[in-house]
């Protein structure tokens, strides 16, 4: 269960994972560098940072925000009101592995150095060369992210909560030994605060685009460890998927309104999905818990004996008739829901996404009463090639940027007038190199050539991927 979970290459491995979003931010740079007025020198120099430089920047929760924030702005049209070039020249942007958030802190604390670069929202005080400015915009991340705005300043962390939080984390990756590393590689800060939520108490939460690559708790999670992995990997889950979906859609219909029997609101379908993914997650880590060794157990304890999930809302179906309190009965529902969904409501990506999730919930409860489709998850049937324009001469279009990524067979392309990024496969990478000025017939020709394809199957493949680089704008 632990390697099917970290096994999948575009939503488990989170080192493919980072890959995917470290190109995505240098050709982000890149892009926002030939559109920004003021400061285009600091984004080209930005981009051109080694990996290592890069990532500090990239796991930043202010500097991550200005990024995904100018990349909406270019995505809506609005070249002219971006803001990460002002603030990046305001910034020092050392090659010491900090990001400049994390340089604020005092004192310097990293929780699980051996699994990633996270580290402790302790006293943040601005130092000499990092300006203010700075602290008041992480402030106001800290302020939005929690609903309703947060009932105290962030709780800075004794040396005993640093302890038991790092002991959390080795009891997850000692659990969990391949998922535990790959979702605490995906946080870059963790905090503490106490707060309210619509359903009481904030127990925990991670950032999504109000506070990226971050995971705020209460203190209370650090009571036992066994509370505290939970909710390392509670949170983890849901940062780690954020970052794989900046890779990809899921859905076609992600503001649909589905009905959640333990919830009096309902929830949009992309909510569904994302916490089906955590459900599936949590299933395997309950698993694990009840067949913890003698040496776990000993050293850390017993693990709770009943499933602790949030209660369901009152006056709600579940409330009335004392069902969905578990992890298992949650996540059949929000399974059954999605697959009863029409196939058009899903991605290609979508449909691999839930083939992966089931195959592991299956292999938690074989009982689970969840059959997969048949098929193979993520294959899109080849569209029938247009019936005319197919010895069209085509080349790749100058309004375009692209970054390989080699390792991952991979090339990712970003149309610069919609700011619309796109992940060619090696199949598409392939035919995409071809269309340098020759006719349709001979690309397909040399692509059955290099692929081995027969040539029925070399001109439905060129015909279909040709049709949708040239709807992305990629192809004229």
């Amino acid at each position: 269960m632990d390697a099917l979970l970290v096994a999948d290459g575009r939503f488990g491995d989170s080192r493919a994972i980072g890959e995917r979003n470290a190109a995505r931010f240098v050709l982000g740079l890149r892009l926002m560098a030939q559109k920004e007025t003021r400061h285009p020198e600091v984004l080209h120099r930005l981009s051109r940072l080694s990996r290592e430089e890069l990532l500090p920047l990239l796991g930043d929760p202010v500097l991550r925000n200005a990024f995904e924030d100018d990349m909406a702005k270019l995505e809506n049209g609005r070249p002219d009101a971006l803001g990460l070039a002002a603030l990046a020249a305001r910034l020092p942007l050392g090659t010491d592995g900090l990001g400049p958030c994390e340089r604020m802190a005092t004192p310097h604390v990293r929780p699980w150095p051996e699994y990633g670069p996270a580290w402790l929202w302790t006293e943040m005080n601005p130092a000499d060369r990092v300006p203010g400015e700075l602290s008041v915009r992480l402030r106001r991340l800290y302020d939005g992210s929690i609903e309703g705005g947060p009932a105290a300043d962030p709780v800075i962390p004794s040396p005993d909560m640093c302890r038991r939080l790092s002991r959390g984390a080795d009891l997850l990756t000692r659990l969990l030994p391949q998922v535990g590393p790959s979702v605490l590689r995906h946080v870059s800060v963790v905090g503490f605060t106490r707060g309210e939520s619509a359903d009481g108490p904030l127990q925990s939460l991670s950032g999504g685009d109000p506070l990226p690559s971050a995971i705020l708790m209460a203190p209370e999670r650090l009571t036992d460890p066994w509370t505290a992995a939970e909710t390392l990997l509670h949170e983890g889950v849901h940062l780690k998927l954020f970052d794989a979906l900046r890779s990809g859609a899921l859905l076609r219909a992600a503001d649909l309104s589905v009905p959640i029997p333990w919830r009096q609101t309902p929830w949009r379908l992309v909510r569904v999905l994302v916490a089906l993914h955590f459900y599936v997650h949590m299933l395997v880590f309950q698993e694990a818990a009840r067949h913890a060794d003698d040496t776990l157990r000993a050293e850390f304890g017993d693990p709770p004996a009943d499933e602790v999930v949030d209660e369901v809302s009152p006056d709600t179906e579940a409330a009335r008739d004392g069902t969905y309190g578990t992890s298992l009965e949650r996540a059949r529902y929000l399974a059954g829901y999605v697959l009863a969904l029409p196939e058009d409501h899903l991605t290609a990506d979508g449909r691999r996404f839930l083939h992966w999730l089931l195959d592991a919930l299956n292999l938690v409860h074989e009982d689970s009463g969840i059959t997969p489709p048949a098929g193979v998850a993520g294959v899109v049937p080849v569209r029938p090639p247009a019936a005319t324009g197919q010895a069209a001469v085509v080349r790749r279009s100058a309004r375009a940027m692209a970054r390989p990524m080699p390792e991952q067979g991979e090339l990712l392309v970003v149309n610069t007038d919609t700011a619309a990024m796109h992940w060619l496969n090696a199949r598409s990478w392939l035919i995409y190199s071809l269309c340098d000025g020759r006719d349709a017939h001979a690309v397909a020709a040399e692509y059955g050539r290099r692929s081995g394809a027969a040539g029925e199957a070399a001109h439905d493949h060129v015909a279909a991927c040709m049709s949708e680089l040239t709807a992305a704008g990629l192809l004229e």
